[in-house]
């Protein structure tokens, strides 16, 4: 079971722990279980988070995640919420992982900000990855710093999406803008590609086989920029700032960013706030 959470393989350990969860074999509950399992360790795995050895904010961090894909369902995220509870008390019955391990008693705590751990690149570690990109390499990074799209909306982006005369992105769940950088560097990205008959045709605007090649790609991209990994999310957590700057208003971020509740963007607003350092965001990228 170790080795199985350590690799986030939800099939193997399913088959490790189904048996001390409610319901019956095949049954709806059970159905329900495995379900959120894979709701989890894809999660974790997506964000580089341990299992076995989560840290202090892994608690928050996954409500988080839960509140930007249920939105204002509370019930729907209560239940996910309970059932990684009962996946822990599993994984301690079993000695999986400490006795006395539960990542998410910090929800129980006054005053917890789901995602306020979150991190960002900064303008000048931007500038530094933009400085060292392909011009692929740059499009992507521009449609995360600038546009806010996550790994998923980014490797299903296709060139109909994307509307250089309106200046314009639209995803499954909103409309972004496309901000003067990235329409630079659109342009000749898709002349590089085939010209403007390619927004007609509904193919990818990225070659990559799924979310870990891009992260892969993120990854290797830091390494040649001396830029610290700071994952996907740091560039879209960029965004998020970058969009409060703009419009002063944590419904028009939200609205943006796809979140409907106003409540896991208020970290943006505070990181505007503050004075322009390394470890800050602010401003327009100049490409």
């Amino acid at each position: 079971l170790k080795r199985a959470l350590s690799r986030y393989e939800p099939e193997t350990c399913w088959n490790l722990i189904c048996d001390r969860l409610p319901g019956e074999p095949g049954s709806h509950s059970r159905k329900n279980y495995f379900s959120a399992l894979k709701d989890l360790l894809g999660w974790a795995e997506r964000e580089q988070q341990s299992l076995l050895t989560p840290v202090d904010h892994f608690g928050s961090d996954y409500l988080y995640h839960l509140g930007e894909k249920y939105g204002a369902s509370r019930a729907s995220i209560n239940t996910r919420l309970s059932q990684a509870r009962r996946f822990y008390r599993v994984f301690r019955q079993l000695g999986v992982v400490a006795v006395n391990l539960d990542p998410f008693s910090i929800l129980e705590r006054s005053q917890v900000v789901p995602g306020e751990h979150r991190v960002y690149y900064s303008t000048k570690e931007i500038s530094r990855l933009l400085a060292r990109a392909t011009l692929s390499e740059r499009v992507m990074l521009l449609l995360g710093c600038e546009a806010g799209l996550s790994t998923a909306e980014l490797t299903g982006l296709k060139w109909p999406d994307l509307s250089l005369p309106a200046g314009t992105i639209q995803l499954e769940r909103r409309q972004v803008p496309i901000s003067p950088s990235l329409s630079r560097v659109l342009a000749p990205f898709s002349e590089q590609q085939g010209g403007g008959a390619l927004f007609s045709r509904a193919v990818p605007v990225f070659e990559l086989a799924d979310q870990n090649a891009l992260r892969a790609g993120v990854y290797l991209l830091c390494l040649k920029a001396n830029v610290p990994y700071r994952a996907w999310r740091g560039l879209r957590h960029a965004a998020g700032v970058r969009f409060f700057q703009q419009t002063g208003s944590l419904e028009q971020v939200a609205k943006l960013m796809g979140v409907e509740n106003v409540h896991l963007v208020r970290m943006y607003q505070e990181v505007a706030g503050q004075s322009v350092t390394e470890s800050s965001v602010t401003g327009q990228l100049n490409v």
